[in-house]
């Protein structure tokens, strides 16, 4: 079975489940993208490992900002775009809000001195270049560094690292490898298709030396990645020196990584796919998991955080029918549907905090800047107040009196893990 194909039964039998929403969310855009065929390659590692540095020698000009402290705050994508159109960036905002704003004000909003701890909000940041590396589908991305004071930062990169289809890991000589970097190769080897590793700063260490810790990175990175001892060697595990400062090994990368696209991006994409399936696979396992553990709850256990979710939706309820009364410097992010978007996100916040389950309630980020009455504002946030409680009284059967109902949920329940079991064995049969 071709692996859209597949994608698209696991995306109809996750749909039929109402708990499930969010995953089939999830494998949807994973066809979209097997569709789309564009590859993303995303630039990940420890703070301070040159990361940005890199990535401006392979575009050929200083696009982004570096410096000598942790600066990367946001993840940034960076994608083709013919010359005649102009470079252009876009800010997209956590609440669905974007904007255009000019290539040299980026540093305003992915630098962790001008974005602190990612203050703004800022989801990521997308820019359009002309690049030779660029073309045919590649995007490139920067993503911020894991390990530094800056919580964010680490969490921003590994929840990135679920979308690369392949990875460009950097190292460095000038620090051992340490457990946090084992750490995150280790969690990030679960979803990407294809990695990369560099070894950057070669220019302060000398040929000795540099030859002693390829071996040792190489060595390291074979039993990480479970790659048998006798191909441990920089070939098969693609491991490059290089000096980003000084553009070195930068044409060998890139010549390694358009090669491989051009022979097998298409494997590439599949495994990226096939891996990120077992993950979304993963999860709803453990959403099923999580509610079947509610439902075996005590009853004055279960009882007791069913009505505080009541509780706090009537007392959302009372707030936004009052909306309409209020000023207009209090009324929720002037009632642009934004605000609608921030509101949703917390009560899915709630409900993970109360039941351990994932709900699915999606932002409207297309038309996040639109401004409506309040009057609208108050009636769609009703709405959804209203939606959350018909789907949370649904799924838990809460005070459900007929047997039947709750013995076919059940049973859907069950005839979804098996299907799961036997997506999952067919996608372990593609990777192998």
């Amino acid at each position: 079975m071709e692996i859209l194909e597949l994608t698209r039964k696991i995306q109809e039998s996750l749909q039929r489940n109402e708990l499930c929403r969010l995953q089939a969310r999830e494998v949807a855009e994973l066809a979209c993208k097997l569709e789309d065929k564009t590859v993303t390659i995303a630039v990940i590692g420890q703070f301070k490992r040159g990361k940005t540095t890199m990535i401006n020698s392979i575009l050929g000009r200083k696009l982004l900002p570096t410096g000598i402290v942790p600066i990367t705050a946001a993840v940034t994508r960076i994608e083709y775009g013919p010359g005649e159109t102009g470079e252009r960036a876009r800010v997209y905002y956590t609440n669905g809000l974007n904007e255009e704003v000019p290539v040299d004000d980026l540093h305003r909003y992915i630098s962790e001195q001008e974005n602190h701890n990612n203050e703004k909000g800022v989801a990521e940041v997308r820019v359009q270049i002309e690049s030779e590396f660029l073309r045919d589908g590649l995007v490139l991305v920067d993503t911020p560094g894991v390990g530094s004071v800056h919580e964010n930062n680490s969490r921003s990169a590994y929840d990135f690292a679920r979308e690369s289809d392949g990875v460009i890991f950097m190292l460095s000589v000038d620090s051992p490898v340490n457990e946090i970097e084992v750490d995150f190769l280790k969690s990030v080897r679960r979803y990407a298709g294809k990695f990369y590793f560099t070894v950057n700063k070669v220019d302060i260490v000398d040929d000795e030396d540099l030859e002693e810790y390829m071996e040792y990175c190489g060595k390291l990175i074979g039993s990480i990645m479970d790659i048998p001892p006798e191909e441990e060697d920089a070939k098969a595990i693609k491991l490059v020196p290089i000096s980003a400062r000084k553009n070195k090994g930068i044409d060998r990368l890139t010549d390694m990584i358009r090669n491989d696209l051009l022979q097998n991006s298409e494997e590439i994409m599949e495994r990226s796919v096939a891996l990120k399936l077992l993950e979304i696979i993963k999860n709803t396992r453990a959403q099923i998991g999580s509610y079947r553990e509610v439902l075996k709850m005590a009853p004055n256990v279960f009882n007791r955080r069913f009505e505080e979710m009541n509780s706090i939706l009537a007392e959302e309820r009372r707030r936004a029918a009052a909306i309409p009364e209020l000023d207009g410097k209090d009324r929720p992010a002037g009632c642009m549907r934004a605000g609608l978007n921030e509101e949703k996100a917390q009560l899915r916040n709630r409900v993970r905090e109360l039941f351990g389950i994932e709900y699915y309630c999606p932002g409207d980020r297309e038309n996040a800047g639109e401004l409506i009455s309040p009057e609208e504002y108050a009636a769609e946030l009703l709405k959804v107040f209203d939606e959350l409680s018909d789907t949370l009284h649904g799924i838990f059967m809460y005070k459900e009196e007929n047997a039947y109902t709750v013995a076919r949920r059940i049973e859907d329940m069950n005839i979804l893990v098996h299907e799961m079991d036997r997506f999952r064995r067919e996608l372990e049969m593609i990777i192998e």
